[in-house]
């Protein structure tokens, strides 16, 4: 084995012959103290986004940037850069898979946004358009999935930056088994996301 890289594959994700096995490699990045470059690919439940964001947090691992894209319905493809804290348990030691199996046991912070725009569905082939410019923080992203999973909404693709201090996140979401966003969640989350917004530090 590669002592600079990892694989693991799941062992379970193999019900039906037309899903992808899940798996993923996690590499650490010379160029970046403490940073990793971390891909997952294969059958992933709906929801695992939240969950991985969720779980990297309680790790003490933040998402610095990155995408995830569902190909098809039944398979992911994604990339994330992490960075773990100072003294935090290494990423190589962490199981992927599991964590964006498992729910979070936490409570979700506050999110503090400075931005955000919308744009309808019909513009984007049926997906919710969501750009987002909040305070970034350890946990902001699986907060921020959270809210949106409240609300029955799920990322069918997302690119996620991080300037300075501040989360720059955009998200093509999707309702319960791919469907279209209703006017009424559309407008229940416009509101929502208005009233997460403050003042610039």
């Amino acid at each position: 084995m590669n002592s600079l890289a990892m694989k693991r594959e799941s062992m379970t994700d193999t019900t039906l012959p037309d899903f992808a096995q899940a798996g993923f490699t996690i590499v650490p990045m010379a160029a970046r103290p403490n940073g990793y470059l971390l891909e997952l690919s294969g059958f992933l439940a709906p929801g695992w986004t939240g969950r991985l964001a969720a779980g990297l947090a309680d790790h003490r691992v933040s998402i610095i940037s990155g995408s995830a894209e569902k190909v098809n319905a039944s398979h992911w493809r994604s990339r994330f850069e992490l960075k773990s804290a100072p003294f935090a348990k290494s990423p190589e030691s962490i199981d992927f898979l599991a964590l964006a199996a498992t729910e979070p046991d936490h409570k979700a912070a506050r999110i503090e946004l400075l931005d955000f725009r919308m744009e309808p569905a019909a513009r984007h082939e049926g997906s919710m358009f969501i750009e987002i410019k909040g305070i970034d923080r350890l946990g902001f992203l699986g907060d921020l999935l959270d809210h949106f999973s409240m609300r029955c909404l799920f990322p069918v693709k997302m690119t996620i930056d991080t300037l300075g201090d501040t989360a720059v996140d955009r998200f093509w979401l999707r309702g319960v088994g791919g469907s279209l966003p209703s006017e009424a969640i559309t407008d229940s989350v416009r509101q929502s996301l208005a009233q997460l917004l403050v003042e610039k530090r």
